[in-house]
């Protein structure tokens, strides 16, 4: 076993070495859209749970222990709530719940070994600028109909709470206890979506209020401080209802952009108590990336700490262009052991496990040649690991 990160050796195609001392987290994301799919394919609730049945015994095979459910993408929910409208996605033509998507996953995946992680986007609203379309039954709604358009960030692409005011983090921390409250997840789990943008004119009312009252924290400084408050206090939370109950944290697997551009202190959370179970990078990148190549990156985030990481994989890349690689963009249209070689990487290090990005690429059967032997190989050293 690997054990240093001195003596990493990330692109080797050498057989996998397996001397894993604990469980390991062998988990993927479950998203929105992926939702959406069941739901529009399920006419009833007993069709609705074949289904998903049949997608988490597929996993399974994978040998799959945690699912990162999606259960909040936006300024709405896929299960019971008094706080949140139900999803576009999964409403019935009275605009009521047709499925509570959480409680079913819960019971099937509960049986089957698997632990179910509600996945939550605490800041997102919506992923385009229209605010009209913003539902009467929210609080971004009144606060455009309030005169506090001050608490939305509304960019180019979408629209945002804005993470300085201590009432979104109030409405935030709401929505995370009711669901504590109400279904036996076995964590909470949030992504990347924190600041959209730099800009310095989303929160300059607030920011200058701050420096009025004698704040002195630099703009970038302020922002970092006010992910970070929601951060601990989603940990303190969900730590309050259960201490085995997990928080996790899936940044962008950029660890300057994290910083300077998402205002998100990754070293932080990996290095102090209180921030978060796991962090999940998403090192979505193949060893021929010109600008932050897997190898690279993976021992990056090694060298700050590895006992907190679970690493992110993307197989959505598996056999497309990738052209964000600049001279390596043929890489994942070429190699069919791209993902199958990053796992081994993962266990030959003794990191505490992987997600994989998305499960339906898992799940599917295709025509993409490349992504199908990768998943053959997946299974394979799957078998090695578990074996």
């Amino acid at each position: 076993m690997i054990s240093s990160c001195s003596n990493i050796q990330l692109d080797s195609k050498d057989d996998i070495i397996i001397e894993a001392e604990d469980k390991k987290i062998i988990a993927t994301w479950i998203t929105y859209q992926e939702i959406k799919e069941f739901v529009n394919n399920s006419n009833n609730e007993k069709e609705f749970e074949i289904n998903i049945h049949e997608m988490v015994s597929t996993l399974k095979k994978y040998n799959i222990n945690v699912v990162f459910l999606h259960v909040r993408a936006f300024d709405d929910c896929f299960y019971k709530s008094k706080i949140y409208p139900v999803s576009t996605y999964c409403a019935n033509q009275e605009g009521n719940l047709k499925f509570d998507v959480l409680q079913n996953f819960i019971d099937i995946c509960k049986p089957l070994g698997i632990e179910v992680h509600a996945w939550i986007n605490p800041y997102r609203i919506r992923n385009d600028n229209d605010t009209g379309k913003i539902p009467e039954n929210t609080l971004a709604y009144g606060y455009l109909n309030d005169g506090y358009n001050d608490r939305l960030i509304v960019t180019d692409n979408n629209i945002y709470y804005n993470p300085a005011y201590v009432e979104v983090q109030k409405y935030i921390l709401n929505g995370i206890r009711e669901i504590l409250d109400n279904y036996s997840v076995d964590g909470i789990h949030i992504d990347d979506y924190f600041y959209p943008t730099t800009s310095e004119n989303i929160d300059k009312e607030i920011y200058n209020s701050y420096k009025e009252i004698g704040g002195n924290l630099k703009l970038d400084d302020y922002r970092r401080r006010n992910i970070n408050s929601l951060v601990t206090s989603i940990y303190a939370l969900v730590k309050s209802f259960n201490e085995d109950l997990c928080f996790s944290i899936s940044p962008s697997g950029d660890i300057d952009k994290n910083y300077n551009n998402h205002y998100a202190d990754v070293i932080k959370w990996l290095t102090e108590d209180g921030y978060a179970d796991y962090i999940i990078p998403q090192i979505y990148y193949g060893y021929e990336n010109e600008d932050i190549p897997f190898a690279n990156t993976l021992f990056k985030w090694m060298s700050i700490n590895n006992s907190k990481l679970i690493i992110g994989l993307g197989i959505y890349k598996s056999g497309k262009t990738d052209s964000y690689a600049k001279s390596g963009k043929q890489e994942w249209l070429n190699n069919s052991d791209i993902i199958s070689r990053q796992i081994s990487d993962v266990i030959n290090n003794n990191l505490k496990g992987f997600s994989i990005y998305s499960s339906s690429f898992l799940t599917k059967n295709t025509d993409n040649s490349v992504l199908e032997t990768e998943k053959e190989n997946i299974m394979k050293i799957m078998e090695i690991y578990e074996s």
